[in-house]
């Protein structure tokens, strides 16, 4: 039975301190999600509105964050708001206050003009709430590369000068990919807050022609790989193996999709729809049409790169 005097109110600057050692608590005293939440607080499009607390007797006993991005789907660019973190006091639990936060961040990016609403999570929670499951998931496509005296690309750290043309490879690489999350127009966007996480930017003659975000620890697992097209993939991969002297030849798992735009030029893509990703519809959109294509398997599943404030393992 739902706590009937819980107050469901946006966020305060002076909440900030409570909300993390809530999400703390909620998540067995780990700090991945206080981060998440800080770090989303600074983009630029960052709204506090759609930061919400649950409160009792002037005590906060729980939060859900809408963190809002612009989605691809169906070939439009789609007003759309990420569910993530959710977090309820475990002593409050089992009492509807995750519902009673879910439903008011629902109202209130829908008054916002948003109209989907994804996350990655419990498959058996939210579709009481009317999520739908196996909207998105993994894919990847394995390539192999060896140093070559070819071409090698030059490499460094992104720069404020480097994002517009980063946001432009990312556009022609991505557009076409349903559920991609365009970043934003910021420097940070583009910089992992990981310290094992290392950002580079692969130049051409002076040229932004790459990109990648590779932990240290998983060297042929790139995060993120975008590049100008496939000859470039190639340049780029050759580049990486030119930097491991230990072995000549390096087989790659990039976190390409079947409608990337250098995918259809480098092989075979392996794309699955995870039960946990999900998606709701918060207003009219492509959203109905698109599950069905996918249920229908006349469409690959879609798939989020999830923005650097999940670059946290």
């Amino acid at each position: 039975m739902a706590i009937r005097s819980v107050l469901i109110r946006p966020e305060r600057v002076a909440d900030y301190a409570e909300i993390g050692a809530l999400n703390a608590r909620a998540f067995d005293n780990r700090t991945g999600e206080p981060m998440v939440v800080a770090l989303q607080r600074q983009r630029r499009v960052f709204d506090p509105e759609l930061s919400l607390v649950a409160e009792i007797e002037g005590h906060i006993v729980g939060h859900v964050l809408f963190s809002p991005y612009r989605m691809r789907l169906l070939g439009q660019t789609v007003p759309t708001v990420n569910l993530a973190p959710i977090a309820v006091d475990p002593a409050y639990q089992n009492q509807g206050i995750g519902g009673q936060l879910i439903a008011e961040g629902h109202a209130v990016a829908t008054s916002k003009g948003y109209t989907i609403s994804i996350l990655f999570g419990h498959t058996t929670y939210y579709p009481r709430f009317g999520y739908h499951t196996y909207a998105f998931g993994p894919s990847h496509l394995t390539l192999s590369a060896e140093a070559s005296t070819v071409e090698l690309l030059d490499t460094r750290g992104p720069t404020s000068e480097d994002v517009s043309a980063l946001c432009e490879l990312w556009q022609r690489e991505e557009q076409g990919v349903d559920m991609a999350l365009e970043p934003d127009h910021d420097l940070l966007d583009w910089l992992s807050p990981h310290p094992a996480i290392r950002a580079s930017v692969y130049t051409r003659a002076g040229e932004v022609v790459g990109y990648t975000r590779i932990h240290q620890d998983e060297p042929t697992t790139p995060r993120v790989f975008l590049a100008h097209d496939a000859d470039t993939a190639r340049a780029m991969l050759a580049t990486m193996v030119s930097k491991r002297a230990e072995t000549p030849e390096v087989s790659f798992t990039l976190p390409l999709h079947p409608l990337s735009a250098s995918a259809a030029s480098l092989g075979h893509v392996e794309s699955t729809p995870w039960e946990a990703g999900m998606a709701y519809e918060l207003a009219p959109s492509p959203l109905p049409d698109y599950l069905a294509e996918v249920r229908e398997k006349r469409r690959p599943a879609g798939r989020p790169i999830w923005p650097v404030a999940f670059d946290l393992s």
